[in-house]
């Protein structure tokens, strides 16, 4: 296994067979993880859809997610993640305008479909394997030069989940809709608010112990994490698409003490919302 970090993030075939634990998180990349073998959940947006082997997982930038995994050392969750900011490609799409158009379906979807079934014997798989081989003897710039044709090779590989129909023998089905999902969806509509939980279980017809209990049960996660993650991802978005004030985006986004919303900042993405707005642009 290589992993490089930059200008693309890419680990080919990392493994969990001891421990696996992600929290709901949102990100300013796209995100194509290959699962190779592992079986769970992945929460993403409110809806729930079963994850098996020879899964693609698709995330679009700012699109709020959680996988889970049951992992033990006789069932590893293997998977190769690839991540990327879209202006990456930019200087190319004059060149592949055919790739253009499917790099922006897959960007600004709205079907909701983040699961693909693909075996490891079809030839996007074998290009995993191949880049990260390629990568052994070569040096930072031949590793940086590569990776953008790497990611071209794959976006081409891509296409023909879009130009076949769906097959409902072999796509990923959905799991049953649970009242996790309605509570999800009930946040993401009132995020902004400052709520409580009495609100929030009048609206559902639950006590709030009932929320909580089911919530947790379903996600792994509390309605409190959750809401700040949400809370979050959304404060990410305005950070890159507005010139608001930092105080602004925490009053838009129900965290109206601009000191919490600063802390609550950091502890989700790693760095305060001035530095957060800063590192995206110049990565422009």
């Amino acid at each position: 296994m290589y992993k490089i970090s930059h200008p693309l993030e890419f680990v080919y075939r990392r493994t969990s067979d001891r421990h696996f634990f992600e929290v709901f998180h949102a990100h300013s990349q796209m995100e194509f993880t290959y699962v190779h073998e592992g079986i769970g959940n992945l929460i993403i947006e409110g809806k729930s859809y079963a994850i098996e082997p020879n899964t693609l997982m698709i995330f679009q930038p700012f699109q709020l997610h959680r996988v889970q995994i049951d992992v033990a050392p006789e069932q590893p969750f293997v998977r190769t993640v690839i991540m990327f900011e879209p202006v990456l490609l930019k200087a190319y799409w004059s060149s592949f305008p055919m790739l253009e158009d499917l790099f922006h379906h897959i960007l600004n979807r709205s079907d909701g479909k983040p699961l693909y079934g693909i075996q490891e014997s079809e030839l996007l798989v074998a290009l995993l394997k191949q880049f990260d081989e390629s990568l052994t003897n070569m040096s930072e710039h031949e590793r940086n030069e590569e990776a953008h044709f790497f990611l071209l090779s794959f976006l081409r590989q891509l296409k023909p989940l879009w130009q076949k129909p769906d097959d409902s023998s072999t796509s990923i089905e959905r799991r049953h809709s649970h009242r996790a999902e309605e509570i999800m969806q009930w946040i993401e509509l009132h995020y902004h608010e400052s709520f409580r939980l009495e609100q929030m279980g009048n609206d559902l017809h639950l006590s709030p112990y009932h929320l909580a209990h089911l919530f947790k049960q379903a996600t792994g996660s509390t309605i409190f994490d959750y809401t700040k993650a949400t809370r979050i991802r959304h404060a990410s978005v305005f950070l890159i698409q507005t010139t608001l004030t930092i105080p602004e985006i925490g009053a838009r986004v129900g965290i109206p003490d601009p000191s919490y919303f600063c802390k609550v900042f950091r502890e989700k993405m790693g760095s305060t919302p001035h530095q957060y707005r800063l590192h995206i642009q110049k990565r422009k």
